[in-house]
């Protein structure tokens, strides 16, 4: 009867180390394109939010954020327009997207973008083609630039 219980418990440790280790190798086994896809919906859910740690977590320091009417914003500055109360950010959807990977650590990405917004109080739909350098620091993504254009 011990020799019977013994043998269950074992099998059920096995069973569980082995679903642990496939789970691990599942979450070690995310592509880049894969790992940037989820942080560039965790930026924008953090900018629909104003959630000014989330999107400084994945902002880089030193980013430059230029905008479809030439204007330049450094971080801080982009930040003060984020959280700004005369803005308010309702969603940005991304489509026709294509990923490129220099490396392990920069990705470029190329995507048209509907940026739904109210602006004091006036809302706003606005079709972008915009252009996204990020760059993996410390195991996140992190923007590095981005350049918008506005679409017809």
């Amino acid at each position: 009867m011990k020799t019977r219980l013994c043998d269950k418990l074992y099998g059920m440790k096995l069973r569980l180390f082995v679903v642990s280790l496939a789970a691990v190798a599942m979450a070690m086994g995310a592509t880049p394109e894969e790992e940037l896809k989820s942080t560039i919906e965790k930026w924008k859910a953090a900018v629909v939010a104003k959630d000014r740690a989330t999107i400084e977590r994945y902002t880089a320091p030193n980013v430059t954020y230029s905008h479809s009417n030439a204007l330049m914003e450094n971080r801080e500055q982009m930040l003060a327009a984020f959280l700004s109360p005369d803005m308010k950010y309702e969603g940005m959807d991304m489509s026709e997207t294509t990923y490129r990977f220099v490396g392990a650590n920069v990705g470029i990405v190329q995507t048209k973008m509907l940026v739904r917004n109210v602006q004091k109080g006036e809302p706003k739909k606005t079709p972008l083609s915009v252009l996204m350098v990020w760059a993996k620091e410390k195991g996140d993504w992190r923007l590095l630039a981005r350049q918008t254009t506005r679409l017809p």
